[in-house]
Parts: structure tokens; sequence; C-alpha cells
């Protein structure tokens, strides 16, 4: 197919700021006996130095300016810090979080970039405060250390530092858990291998800013790794999440045992996660605004409805950032890679999707954004993502859903014949983009500068083209996938 292209028009208008300045001199009808001395507001010649009566005394004058009350500042840390010019091995500069009402820090460390041994912080105090052991000061970070701050009246406040060592953790440098129900706002679960098989892996029900940070899950039995509801800020970092009695191939025994699952609960972060034959790998309904980056994902296993690597469900917005998803086909049993449902304005972008072997699901699908329970309107952006062994479809605007950008998409390797497993035949006849299920000459998505290389059915990979504002691919270039996301939680 021919390569098809908006042109777009650029204007040059040139503004021409035009400023003038008026300067005005003010000034009276002087004589030239006119003097610039002090006014003489005493009404004296200016030879004739007034009487000091005893009202004027300087003993007898009150103060023009009151005395300064003294302010006693509490001894406090305001910011600790590692600063990259100060720690060699340090990308960013790492930078504490600070729990005023408990007087801890938490830092993030990496001790396979950096020597923890050996760090140099730097520590802002309140004014007037003193610490030690002293800012600049090399200390070692591998376990929890005391700083002491004294404030100038001598009031003193201890603050606890408290490492979390992210990075390449396995399950010999942590600590062996069972199951986890989080009891209180903040509250941090870290460094843990944790094992379940009665109960789900940790479960947050209407407490925020909780984090999660350097677990291993292992799950089994009708459960999830991660479950949580009405859990706003919760953060999700460097954690390896696994379903471990999946069977050798084919589907879980039922549609509930996903990865992570959590309902309405805003302004997530995820990152550094790794998800392994769940029923999903994420799982999110009615949470706006979450942030996913870096996360890997292992064979999916379903049952329908589930399957999906990431669902979004009734949720606005959303970041998705690299990540990739490895399905071998002959064991995950996938619906849609990424299942953008009832939702709008998510940006999908930098993936690598591998394997799907439903004959309805397609790698991202953007539906029902018009029905009812729908919520955030119109739109979305898949952007630099890279579809193998795509069956049924590759890319979907479909049934009310519109207004999507899908911006350099590369696909190859599709399936046209059987998807494994005797799941039969691509249901499209292995189509490649979709906007269906929209009023015609309604839809507004686009396609922007995409490849298409080798389709097993090079004559179906548009459908139907009146739902496209844009279409704009090639089909006679080969490219190299990107590389997948590869999270170490194995000791060296």
């Amino acid at each position: 197919m021919a390569r098809t292209m908006r042109k777009l028009t650029y204007f040059k208008t040139t503004v021409l700021l035009v400023f003038a300045f008026l300067v005005l001199q003010l000034g009276s009808c002087s004589s030239d006996t006119d003097t610039f001395n002090t006014p003489n507001t005493a009404n004296t010649p200016p030879d004739v130095i007034p009487e000091t009566t005893p009202e004027d005394s300087p003993e007898d004058t009150p103060d023009a300016t009151p005395e300064t009350p003294v302010v006693i500042t509490e001894p406090e840390i305001t910011e600790f810090r590692f600063s990259t010019a100060d720690n060699d091995g340090l990308i960013t500069d790492v930078i504490g979080t600070l729990d005023k009402d408990t007087k801890t820090i938490h830092v993030e460390l990496n001790p396979y970039s950096v020597a923890i041994q050996e760090l140099m912080p730097t520590i802002a105090l309140s004014s007037g405060a003193t610490v030690s052991p002293e800012s600049k000061a090399v200390q070692d970070f591998s376990s929890e250390i005391t700083y002491t701050v004294t404030a100038e009246n001598g009031t003193t406040a201890m603050y606890t530092i408290v490492p979390s060592l992210s990075g390449n953790i396995c399950k010999s440098n942590l600590q062996e858990s069972g199951p986890i129900t989080v009891s209180a706002n903040n509250q941090r679960i870290e460094n843990l291998y944790i094992k379940t098989s009665n109960q789900h892996g940790i479960e947050i029900s209407n407490f925020s800013g909780v984090v999660i940070t350097n677990c291993i899950i292992e799950y089994t039995g009708a459960y999830t790794g991660i479950k949580f509801a009405n859990a706003d800020n919760l953060t999700i970092n460097n954690c390896s999440i696994t379903y471990t009695n999946a069977p050798s191939s084919g589907p879980l025994p039922d549609a509930t045992r996903n990865c992570i699952e959590g309902i309405e609960s805003q302004n997530l972060v995820i990152t550094n996660v790794k998800v392994k034959d769940g029923s999903t790998g994420i799982s999110l309904n009615q949470c706006d605004d979450s942030v996913l980056t870096y996360i890997e994902g292992h064979n999916m296993r379903g049952p329908y409805p589930r399957g999906q690597f990431v669902q979004y469900d009734k949720c606005i917005g959303g970041l998705l950032e690299n990540f990739s998803v490895i399905n071998d086909r002959n064991i995950a049993w996938t619906e849609d890679n990424i299942s953008i449902y009832k939702s709008a304005g998510q940006q999908i972008k930098k993936g690598l999707i591998v394997g799907n072997n439903s004959p309805t699901g397609v790698g991202v699908l953007f539906e029902d954004q018009n029905t009812e329970g729908a919520r955030g309107g119109f739109g979305g952006l898949v952007e630099d993502v890279d579809f193998l062994e795509m069956g049924n479809g590759v890319v979907s605007s479909v049934e009310g859903s519109k207004n999507v950008t899908f911006t350099r998409i590369r696909a190859k390797q599709i399936i046209c014949g059987d998807l494994g497993q005797n799941r039969g035949v691509p249901t499209s006849n292995s189509l490649i983009f979709a906007a269906f299920g929209t009023a015609e000459g309604t839809g507004a998505n686009k396609i922007v500068d995409c490849i298409v290389y080798n389709s097993c059915n090079p004559t179906n990979i548009v459908w139907p083209e009146h739902n496209f504002e844009l279409i704009d691919y090639r089909d006679d270039i080969d490219f190299e996938p990107r590389k997948p996301i590869e999270l170490q939680f194995t000791c060296p």
C-alpha cells in the first residue's frame, strides 16, 4: 500500500514591538540660592541649635524600635540528599523521603551501582541548627543510621535514616514473610520475600501513601499478589510477583488470580516491577492518573475475561512507559495484551509486545469510550511500541472509541494460521489497524509514521479507512525490535 501523508503548513509571523521611553524631568522654579541641604524641620535658622529640654534627654526617650523577640527554631532536617557530585556511581541525585511525624528518612539505594558503605550525604537543616554526624561526612548506609540535630538553644531531635536496597535483589538477601495486611497510612513494606497460598500476598484497604519496595512475592490459590482498594498515592517499586502454581501451559483455573489488582485508587506509581503467570499482570479499575514504568511481563494466563498484561477499566488518564511482555503462545492464554476499556487519555509508550494467541484479542485495544459507565471522554496515544507474533490484530480503537493516535507503531511476524493450543485462527483475518463500531467519518483516529513489515495478509492492513483521519505507514522496510525489559531479581 502506498504511504499516505497529510502535509503540515507552517506559518511564520514576525511581530515588531516598539518601546517608547519618555523621560520626565520634574523640578520647581528654584532660585540660584536653593540648596540640597537636609530640610530644616525645626523652622529655625540653619546655624541655630535648638536647646535641649529635660524631656528630650536620651535617658528618658523611649526606643523607636521595640526589642525583637527571640524565636526558637525546632531542630529539624529539612532535606537529606546523596548528590552525584559527591558519590561515584550515582546517575541522579537520591533525595530522601522525609516523615516529619516519625523523624525517619527513607532513601532508595542500589548496592550494585554505588558503594553504600561509603556514601557522603548533604543535609539541610532548620535555621541555626547543627547535626552530628556532620553533613558531607562519609558514612556506611548498608543499615539504619541515626543523626542528632541540635537547635541554637540546645534542644535536640533524633532522625533515623532507613536505606532501602533496590536494584538486583534476590530471595537470599530478603527476610522471609507470610502475607501482609496493611494497617496504617504511609506504612512501608520492604525487603521481604513473601510466600502465600491462603491469602493475598499484600492487601491494602482504605489506607493511603503506602510504599511497597524491594519485595519478591510468590502466591498461589484463588488469590492476588497485591490487592488494593481506596489506596491513593500507593507506590510499588522494585518487586517481582509470580503466580507459582500455574500449569505447564494454558489458562489458570479461574480469572481472579491477578499479580496486581486495584480499584478506586488515585495517583499510583508502579515502577521496576515484574509480573509472571497471573490471570492478568496489572488490573486497574477506576484508578486515575497512574504511572507505570519499567514493567516486565511474562505469560499472562487468563482465562477470559482476563489474560491482559495491563488493563485499564473506567480509568481517567495514566502512563505506561518502558515496558515489555513476552507471551509464549504454547504456554500463555492471552486476550488483549493491553486493554483500555471504558477509559480515555491513556498514553502507552516505548514498549515491546510479543505473542498473542487469542482469536479475538489484539495488542492494544481502546474500547467503549462512549458507553454507560465510561470515564474520561475520548482519545489516547500509543507511541513507539513494537508488536511481534500478533494474530487477530495489532492496535484498535473500536465500539465508540475515537481520537486515538497510533504513532511509530511497528509490527511484523503477524500470524494468519493456527494460534496455538487449539484456540483457532484470527477472527479478523489478521487485521493490523482497526476502527470499527463508530459512525462513519467520526472516528478521527490517526496512524502516524508506522511500519508493517511482511504481513501475512498484506491486503488487510487498515479497516475501515473512513474512521482514520490520517493514514501514514510503510510496508517496505524491516526493523530490529526493541529490547525487552529485563529486571534483575537474581543475585550475581
